[in-house]
């Protein structure tokens, strides 16, 4: 073929006699010899009709479908609107998401306790196609990282697609479709939806949970959890409880302190108060705020910023090694960290030897605490260990008898982490997730659930990267990850793919094996483990970020079990011809380097 210099790409496959433009990509499809022989010899059982377009052209735009419209949501819109183009390349139809709040945030929208903010460095907790120069403090408050967020999906258009208020509460796997059927509440009833692709971004922390305390619902008195704070709620000259001493409580305190007229937590265990991730960048100092110099130098000068950032990143990766258990960094850190807790709890025996633990650092997650420590050294804060026996109208009664009457009781008592969705979520043969994982939540690589379960994919499944350093990266990477699944699933003609059942068991067991050497899998109860002191961890990631990121670099096929929608896979090739050599002045010798 001798096509002229002028000629458009589309011109160039008008004049290809083995290109059919006239019917949808799907139909475009060439004769059935008649008689049904080839060679005088019967066709054979895989025999299709030629597929008459380019190599890999997709034979349908793929439906994508998100759980859920935060932060990881929010890297695949990117990956898929900006990126990769997905749209305008054919690959992806549209991406719609679903979610279940009436605004866009997720976890920076919903969790709104005094003191909430992140205990990563705010500059490495961005977006990795949008760093903020314009960050006012080395950790940033959660009403800080929510506005960064707004504005940032503004600014890029990612929410194209998104519809609020919207809650998924069923999903279905079709098997003669390829596709997922979905149920979605609304405020006007019930709508249904399918897709090529469903991905669940609802976060790991998204089920708050009540404590299981008879008589919870017995109070008078103001009663509420931290993740649904009433903002209306005024503390001042009252008796507060607060239940728990995770990273949500140990951030209330401090600022519940100082006006109320007492406070008393009550804890079942000790925990680690840490210094914050990265502390050693602002000279173990608790907080640092940025002059405005700073941020102007950082407008003005990416390449610094960048440094910058790196820096951050480079020493939370470095410090990977105190989470080995009996490391030198494990040891140290664990003196370290007891010393400085007896410090700032004015060096009180008593208190020391109470609010420390004897279990390795990291164990549950480190948490840094600015004021929490110091809040025990107050008149008007108390600490109780005895396990609580129920609640009265009038406050708490522990084991011993006591009764501790308060004004308001606040659980900051965690989520719901057994990763099983509260709704059905239904596979191949029938089987839910919840029922895959009635014992334990087992991933691949925290992306996809196993073979029962295919085209779907997760944002921070069972055993993530949530323990170590920033999240931020790791989801970035996921979104590639999947992108990269998408890509292949539409040019190379896929009807499904889902990761092999004894790949997955495979995949566990070994990675068990290396949790038996981090701090993890520690004598600590964790909701690492599902709120267990002993047992599977199943939050975290066995390894460092670095290592799950080239684990997830590229995908891996093998592992797949990948389900084609004609009996022959090799229908992609379709003329046997590159999209690249119907490109006017394409350069056909690329592949000549020197």
């Amino acid at each position: 073929m001798n096509f002229g210099p002028a000629s458009s790409s589309t011109d160039m496959l008008a004049e290809d006699p083995t290109i059919d433009l006239q019917n949808p990509p799907d139909s475009a499809n060439g004769s059935t010899p008649d008689p049904p022989t080839r060679y005088g010899q019967p066709l054979l059982p895989s025999w299709i009709p030629l597929y008459r377009r380019p190599m890999r052209t997709p034979t349908r735009k793929l439906r994508v479908v998100t759980i859920g419209a935060g932060i990881s949501a929010m890297n695949l819109a990117y990956k898929i609107h900006h990126e990769h183009d997905l749209i305008n390349k054919g690959i992806v139809s549209e991406l719609v998401m679903y979610e279940a709040h009436e605004d866009l945030g997720g976890t920076w929208l919903v969790n709104t306790y005094p003191g909430v903010a992140c205990d990563v460095p705010a500059h490495i907790y961005t977006f990795p196609f949008e760093p903020n120069p314009d960050w006012s403090a080395f950790y940033a408050s959660g009403e800080e990282i929510w506005r960064y967020f707004k504005r940032t999906v503004e600014k890029w258009g990612l929410d194209r697609g998104t519809k609020c208020g919207h809650k998924v509460q069923k999903a279905e796997w079709d098997e003669g479709s390829g596709r997922w059927k979905l149920e979605v509440k609304n405020k006007d009833g019930v709508i249904h939806d399918e897709c090529d692709i469903l991905v669940s971004a609802v976060g790991f922390l998204s089920e708050w949970r009540w404590p299981d305390i008879q008589g919870i619902q017995s109070f008078e008195g103001h009663l509420c959890h931290s993740a649904v704070w009433d903002k209306a709620f005024d503390w001042t000259g009252k008796r507060i409880a607060v239940i728990g001493n995770g990273s949500s409580a140990i951030q209330i305190m401090p600022k519940v302190v100082e006006t109320a007229e007492h406070v008393t937590n009550f804890i079942r265990r000790p925990t680690y108060i840490t210094p914050g991730l990265g502390s050693s960048m602002i000279g173990g100092e608790v907080q640092y705020y940025y002059s405005e110099e700073e941020k102007r130098r950082f407008r003005e000068d990416p390449e610094a910023l960048k440094q910058y950032r790196k820096e951050i990143q480079g020493q939370s990766n470095r410090a990977f090694d105190m989470f080995t258990k009996d490391s030198k960094s494990q040891i140290a850190g664990k003196k370290a960290t007891a010393d400085q807790m007896r410090a700032k709890l004015g060096d009180n025996e008593d208190l020391a030897n109470k609010l420390t633990p004897d279990y390795e650092v990291g164990c549950r997650r480190a948490t840094p605490g600015p004021g929490y420590l110091e809040a025990f050294t107050r008149d008007n804060v108390s600490l109780v260990m005895e396990r609580i026996e129920g609640i009265e109208p009038k406050g708490i009664r522990t084991s011993g008898g006591t009764l501790y009457e308060v004004d308001a009781i606040v659980c900051a008592t965690g989520f719901q982490v057994d990763h099983r969705p509260p709704w059905p979520l239904i596979g191949r043969d029938g089987l839910t997730l919840a029922e895959a994982w009635k014992d334990e939540p087992t991933s691949y690589l925290s992306l996809c659930a196993g073979q029962h379960f295919p085209n779907y994919f997760m944002f921070s499944g069972p055993n993530a990267p949530v323990g170590h350093g920033s999240l931020m990266a790791g989801l970035g990477l996921s979104a590639e990850y999947m992108v990269q699944w998408i890509n292949k699933i539409a040019t190379e003609d896929i009807a499904s793919v889902a990761p092999k059942d004894e790949v997955v068991e495979e995949l566990n067991a070994y990675a068990d094996e290396i949790m038996q050497t981090l701090v993890w899998s520690g004598g600590c109860q964790s909701w690492y483990k599902n709120h267990r002191v002993d047992g599977k961890v199943t939050a975290v990631w066995a390894g460092s970020v670095l290592g799950y990121m080239e684990m997830i670099e590229k995908i891996r096929p093998e592992d797949f079990e990948v389900r084609y929608r004609t009996r022959n896979r090799f229908r992609f090739m379709g003329n046997g011809r590159t999209k690249l050599e119907y490109e006017p002045g394409a350069d056909l010798a690329y592949y000549l380097k020197k």
